[in-house]
């Protein structure tokens, strides 16, 4: 349950919807990575995030992503390579998108 204050800016994560956004991705010659992505607003309870790589040609091929960490304020973008077998690749900002979703709000 949400206590409200006086004053208190009412966003889509606290009214217990939804919140997207977008992380441009860039690093050299790795086989995994992670970055911290925060919510503009925290959730009033943890969140069910999926993330997509918008690319699927050239430097992202045989990658996947997925949130890991999640919490009420953020969670941390994991992207791989799916092969697991392959050198490292190198992104300059690969776009990866991601929705958070707070379920069983009505």
């Amino acid at each position: 349950m949400t206590h409200w204050q006086s004053g208190m800016l009412i966003t889509p994560a606290r009214l217990g919807e939804q919140e997207s956004g977008q992380v441009d991705v860039s690093f050299t010659n790795l086989a995994l990575y992670t970055q911290p992505v925060a919510f503009a607003e925290p959730f009033a309870a943890t969140p069910r995030v999926t993330t997509q790589i918008v690319s699927g040609a050239g430097p992202t091929a045989r990658w996947g992503s997925r949130p890991i960490n999640i919490t009420t304020t953020g969670f941390t973008l994991f992207v791989f390579r799916g092969d697991g077998v392959s050198p490292g690749s190198t992104w300059d900002d690969i776009p990866v998108q991601w929705i958070a979703v707070l379920e069983g709000t009505s």
